[in-house]
């Protein structure tokens, strides 16, 4: 008497279709458990990061100190810039812990007043990147910066380690979609960014990016300029970039930190985008601008000799073995 019953249990298929189906959801389970573990150890390792880039940051390390590397102007003094009114940011050479600028006492001259009075480094982490200002004096943090994440292009957190006063955000919010179709176009301002006190739109940074690169800060009601950064030259030290951070200006309520802090941003930006300029003489002039290229006498010509060149060429920056010919001169 024949059975009645399924050759199979409920629930499974014969064939290569059910073979399939079970294979795919196996392999499913399998890649979710991997996502969540790569997640997890994302997150983890970030941790570490953080906690190591931000050792030192807490107001029990600042009570009652000094300020030593910070300016004085009519909205505050040291301990409300804690950086110079006037300095310089000197790209150093890359350590495997992490990437930095010098910050240099400058003047009005834009020229080196001073030993360096404090260092930002740059900390890279899975998720976003640490940057923290240390006093060179008592090598002590003093202001830590951050990227938000979930946000809508460029937003970046500065907060004193003191813990004082309100956190200042650069955000790049709705102008997002704007600051790339400027830059698209070519327009010499091309990316705008606004700065927050705490919830309160107080300034906003406005980016050159064609000529020299360069950032303006402007009051967001009076549009007078509070501070200004500008790309100095590119061969500090022979190969290094120096930007000058200006934030003496009058009437200005912005600390000097803050738009130290938003230049370092560029600032790196435009570090990283050295592989596309033209190969310039490390003994030539310290050029200024674009990182599109230099000047035309600044740049190295290849592959041409000629016996006799002007000594104003030779002197800016062409190697003497690749000098120019007459006819080209």
């Amino acid at each position: 008497m024949a059975s009645a019953e399924p050759l199979l249990p409920d629930g499974q298929e014969d064939g290569v279709k059910g073979w399939c189906r079970r294979a795919c959801t196996s392999l499913a389970k399998g890649l979710a458990l991997v996502l969540a573990v790569v997640f997890v150890l994302v997150w983890i390792v970030q941790a570490i990061v953080w906690e190591y880039a931000t050792i030192g940051c807490s107001p029990d390390r600042l009570k009652d100190y000094d300020y030593p590397g910070g300016g004085e102007d009519d909205a505050g003094g040291k301990k409300f810039n804690l950086v110079p009114m006037i300095s310089l940011l000197a790209e150093r050479k890359p350590m495997w812990y992490g990437d930095a600028f010098d910050v240099i006492p400058s003047n009005e001259a834009s020229t080196v007043a001073g030993a360096p009075v404090g260092t930002w480094w740059r900390t890279t982490g899975p998720l976003f990147n640490t940057y923290m200002y240390e006093d060179v004096a008592n090598s002590q943090p003093t202001v830590m910066m951050r990227r938000k994440l979930i946000r809508l292009g460029q937003c970046h957190v500065i907060e004193r380690c003191d813990g004082s006063g309100d956190a200042y955000t650069i955000s790049e919010g709705a102008n997002y979609f704007a600051n790339r179709f400027r830059k698209w176009l070519g327009m010499t301002q091309a990316m705008s960014y606004k700065i927050y006190k705490g919830d309160t739109l107080v300034a906003v940074a406005e980016e050159t990016q064609n000529g020299f690169e360069s950032i303006s800060f402007r009051n967001i009601t009076s549009r007078r300029e509070l501070a200004s950064s500008v790309l100095e030259g590119r061969h500090f030290h022979g190969q290094y970039d120096i930007w000058l951070v200006d934030a003496q200006k009058k009437d200005a309520d912005l600390p000097a930190y803050v738009s130290s802090a938003a230049t370092l941003l560029y600032a790196f930006f435009v570090m990283h985008q050295r592989g596309h300029k033209i190969k310039v003489d490390p003994n030539g002039p310290e050029g200024h601008g674009s990182h599109d290229g230099p000047s035309l006498l600044a740049a190295t010509v290849e592959n041409v000799t000629v016996a006799n060149v002007p000594s104003e060429i030779v002197g800016s920056g062409l190697r003497a073995e690749n000098r120019v010919p007459d006819q080209l001169i």
